[in-house]
């Protein structure tokens, strides 16, 4: 099931990376629907959201995590953890530059981001963390608390996502398209790490 996944993953993030005519409108109606009728109190909600997926953020995660992980010397989930997050972050800024895209414009003044649009990086970037951060926590916890662990952790990605179209800061195939990036990556990485060690490394 999951390099089935994958591939969906792979061909969502390439279908939008060739930008068909109907991918630019869409992305230009919402880009400027938000420009024009997003009310201040939704951009301050959706500015203190995108704290969460910001780069510090995402890194202070990280390093607590992969220090946790080496303390108690889980060597495959801390090779897993740096794998998938760190090259989740790698690869988005490698695509960013390879494809160059703008941004929309952005005058509200709440968030600046000089760099390009393409993937999103909040949406890789919380798909990576606190979804694979969720996946390592599953076999701890009691079964009852795992979907809900999962809705939750869902509900955080999607709302990092959607604040960045309503800040107007990325549009709405850019944070598509990151999380396209951060599945696949996710699926893949998992499914060679069950392989490698023969256990499976989450369980719903």
């Amino acid at each position: 099931m999951r390099p089935l996944l994958a591939t969906a993953a792979i061909l969502i993030f390439a279908l939008l990376a060739t930008m068909p005519a109907a991918v630019v409108d869409v992305d230009q109606q919402l880009a400027d629907l938000m420009r024009s009728r997003a009310p201040q109190w939704l951009l301050q909600a959706a500015f203190a959201i995108t704290q969460l997926g910001n780069f510090a953020t995402l890194a202070g995660i990280v390093v607590v995590v992969a220090l946790g992980l080496a303390i108690r010397r889980h060597g495959f989930e801390l090779i897993l953890w740096l794998a998938i997050t760190v090259g989740t972050g790698l690869l988005n800024r490698t695509l960013k530059l390879a494809f160059a895209r703008v941004r929309p414009l952005h005058e509200h003044g709440l968030v600046i981001e000089p760099a390009y649009s393409f993937p999103s990086g909040h949406a890789s970037g919380s798909l990576a963390v606190y979804g694979l951060l969720s996946l390592l926590l599953l076999p701890h916890l009691a079964p009852g608390a795992r979907r809900p662990l999962l809705l939750g952790t869902g509900a955080l990605v999607l709302l990092i996502g959607a604040s960045r179209v309503i800040l107007h800061v990325h549009f709405l195939s850019d944070v598509i398209a990151g999380y396209a990036l951060a599945g696949a990556l996710l699926l893949i990485g998992t499914a060679i790490s069950e392989r490698l060690r023969q256990r499976p490394v989450w369980s719903a």
